[in-house]
């Protein structure tokens, strides 16, 4: 997949992924509703502890790591639609879709995924999307 663009059916990552030695993140931009139009901005937080990861829409293929010291278990997560009708922009929190929450878990031979969908009709100046997560999504055989 190239570098930086946005393929449908496909995790939204830049490169191969090479597991363990640490719990791994990526963001999936869904096509459902025609997310990456309706939602032009957005970040994701991951964090555990006193570690923590981010993806933004200015690097939507990056993938973050729990890498030192190697982590597992359950995250926090957060997500913000950013709001540039405003000055500054402003971030906005985006809820989680029914059956998820602001949690996810991965092991440490393990990546899992958080997906952001839009909704089917937007509100100005509101969060205009759902995410989702996937826990352990890929996952690498322990040794």
């Amino acid at each position: 997949m190239a570098s930086g663009k946005l393929v449908k059916g496909t995790p939204n990552a830049a490169d191969q992924i090479t597991l363990g030695d640490g719990a791994k993140f990526w963001v999936y931009i869904s096509p459902e509703n025609s997310t990456n139009k309706v939602v032009k901005g957005w970040s994701v937080t991951f964090s555990k502890g006193d570690w923590t990861g981010k993806i933004t829409s200015d690097n939507p293929t990056a993938w973050v790591q729990a890498a030192d010291p190697p982590l597992s278990g359950e995250f926090k997560v957060s997500v913000y639609e950013i709001n540039y009708s405003t000055n500054p922009p402003i971030e906005i929190p985006v809820p989680p879709s029914n059956g998820s929450s602001n949690t996810i878990g991965c092991n440490r031979n393990c990546a899992s995924m958080v997906g952001i969908v839009a909704n089917e009709t937007t509100t100005p100046g509101a969060a205009n999307s759902t995410f989702w997560t996937t826990w352990d999504a890929i996952c690498k055989k322990s040794k």
